[in-house]
């Protein structure tokens, strides 16, 4: 799940000076009367509770956060939190004797920051995008272990670098022989990632980012890919042309004090000579949006954005490299051959916080036929198979209680939604179309314990 709450939490006592170990433990609980967008059906009840346990600690340069959480879940279909921004699993499991199921995760954060140079490693997640969704490294994602750096190397550029461990959940059937002798386990390839970043503002109104991350497969360092300066394009074509390389551009115009622009182009392959060719490698994906603040009234947000991908983006000839961690797209929530349409407006009112959104995304196949297509230049046609559509359209209402230690949530959610349960990769499906109206009611509490 998202740790909004506790990260908010951390990074307001991080940016004092030193602090001392400060523990917070939290709890939250959410109903929802007809199952949101939690499972397939038009009716029944769903709930998710949490409790978790967070801690934080700053001295001089250094600062460490982590935060460990076990959520229990009645009613939620492991299939729809791959259509799910807010929800991701690390793995699922079920109670005995019971359809409830329940998961849990850990993160852990222990950073080394000046006023140009930080570096940070251990097991979090972080997004590159100015955009609600990004295309090439989102948090919607469990979170997978990294380590990295910012360095400011002038006023006007910034590098960002990570390497990461994913989870390919491909299995190992030479490791697993030897686990099975001992108990009934499954081990994993290795998939590992990547990325680095460079950001150039040459103007207060103007931000370009290039982008670049690769995926290497059954190896997890790569003296290769440790050079951050260069271009992991020109590194992987040194090494044999075997991995997966990503690029994305994106430009910000602040067109005034209170408004962005925003736009970004994701290339997963590229062909120059072949692009305005209808037969072409243009496997692209692009975003476009736009964000205000204080538009309406004071202190409120506004956004709208498009975000489309092509059905050739992500994936790659040899799976061990697909750009995915525990079934999870790394970049666009929605992952390949989706789109959506979004738009949100938060704003506050007497005290409380109001947040709405409409979504509404489409996704087709994405079939093994389809990934020998289009390495064979063979052109399948857009949604020209079974496709999957959803629109959300959401108000919630958040209070704050207690010295905002206890937090209220009310508000409903209205669903319609063809072709639930829809998998991609097996695209045959039987479940009924929907449309629903879901109450949702949820309470959360945090309350930070520090030892001097």
């Amino acid at each position: 799940m998202k740790y909004t709450l506790y990260l908010l939490t951390a990074l307001q006592i991080l940016s004092g000076g030193d602090i001392p170990l400060t523990f917070f433990p939290q709890f939250s609980a959410n109903y929802f009367s007809n199952g949101s967008i939690h499972h397939f059906n038009d009716k029944g009840q769903a709930s998710l509770a949490t409790i978790g346990l967070g801690a934080s600690k700053k001295e001089g340069l250094f600062s460490i956060t982590g935060l460990f959480q076990f959520t229990s879940a009645h009613e939620l279909a492991y299939q729809s939190t791959f259509l799910n921004p807010e929800l991701n699993i690390e793995m699922n499991r079920g109670y005995i004797e019971s359809q409830d199921t329940w998961f849990e995760s850990s993160n852990l954060k222990i950073a080394y920051q000046t006023n140009t140079f930080s570096a940070s490693f251990g097991k979090y997640n972080q997004s590159w995008g100015h955009g609600n969704s990004s295309l090439i490294l989102s948090n919607n994602l469990p979170s997978y272990p990294q380590a990295g750096f910012s360095w400011k190397m002038s006023k006007t550029l910034t590098l960002e670098y990570l390497i990461g461990s994913l989870s390919s959940q491909i299995v190992d059937s030479s490791s697993t022989d030897l686990y099975n002798n001992l108990g009934s386990r499954n081990t994993f390839f290795s998939r590992s990632i990547a990325a680095h970043r460079f950001i150039w503002k040459p103007s207060p109104s103007f931000i370009l980012n290039a982008m670049e991350t690769v995926i290497f497969g059954d190896r997890t360092i790569d003296v290769h890919y440790l050079l951050p300066f260069i271009p992991f394009w020109s590194m992987q074509h040194y090494t044999g042309d075997i991995d997966n390389v990503q690029m994305c551009g994106e430009i910000i115009w602040r067109m005034k004090d209170n408004w962005d622009i925003y736009g970004s182009l994701f290339i997963d392959e590229w062909r120059p000579e072949w692009t305005f060719d209808d037969n072409n490698r243009n496997w692209f994906g692009y975003q476009l949006g736009m964000v205000g603040n204080s538009v309406l009234k004071e202190n409120d947000e506004l956004r709208a954005e498009y975000t489309w991908t092509d059905h050739r983006v992500y994936r790659h000839r040899f799976p061990i490299n697909d750009s995915y961690s525990y079934n999870y797209s790394l970049g666009f929530w929605a992952g390949p051959h989706a789109e959506e349409s979004y738009f949100s407006y938060n704003f506050p009112l007497k005290g409380m916080e109001m947040r709405s959104f409409i979504s509404r995304v489409k996704r087709g196949e994405l079939t093994d036929q389809m990934l020998d297509d289009q390495y064979n230049d063979i052109v399948n046609n857009r949604d020209s198979g079974e496709t999957e559509e959803r629109t959300v359209a959401s108000l919630i209402c958040k209070k704050g209680v207690a010295d905002n230690k206890i937090f209220l949530r009310v508000g409903c959610e209205w669903i319609d939604w063809q072709n639930p349960g829809f998998d991609p990769y097996s695209p045959q499906n039987n479940i009924p179309d929907l449309s629903k109206f879901s109450i949702v009611i949820g309470v959360s509490a945090i309350t930070p314990v520090s030892f001097d």
